[in-house]
């Protein structure tokens, strides 16, 4: 019962940062753009309907493994793509670059694991 409503929360959390990419995607264009990403636009649309995707398959259970699958793929992206805090030179932006790093890999192992304790 605790698996179930843990999962429909986190699945909540990608839903939503998923619709956020495909509503304020001009601002999430500009910031993967200020980041070097090729193909902004395109990107924030693809990670967005990637992240309700996966948010759904969590919420729902359904094509759990595929939703964890691609939400993985868009956090390992996300991170050494757009959060590459090594790189930044102001301390601030490579402070909060650093903490959007670290907490993708939190939640990239947390699915992981997820993905690891899914019944056969």
């Amino acid at each position: 019962m605790i698996k179930t409503i843990l999962l429909i929360l986190l699945g909540l959390f990608f839903l939503l940062n998923g619709i956020n990419h495909l509503f304020n995607s001009y601002t999430l264009e500009e910031y993967a753009r200020n980041h070097g990403l090729g193909s902004p636009k395109l990107m924030v649309r693809i990670s967005g309907i990637a992240l309700i995707f996966g948010g759904l398959s969590l919420i729902s259970g359904f094509l759990i493994i595929y939703g964890i699958i691609g939400l993985c793929l868009f956090l390992v992206l996300a991170s050494f793509k757009i959060h590459r805090f090594w790189r930044e030179t102001d301390k601030n932006k490579r402070m909060i670059e650093g903490m959007h790093f670290a907490k993708n890999m939190a939640i990239l192992t947390e699915l992981l694991y997820i993905a690891n304790t899914l019944p056969e």
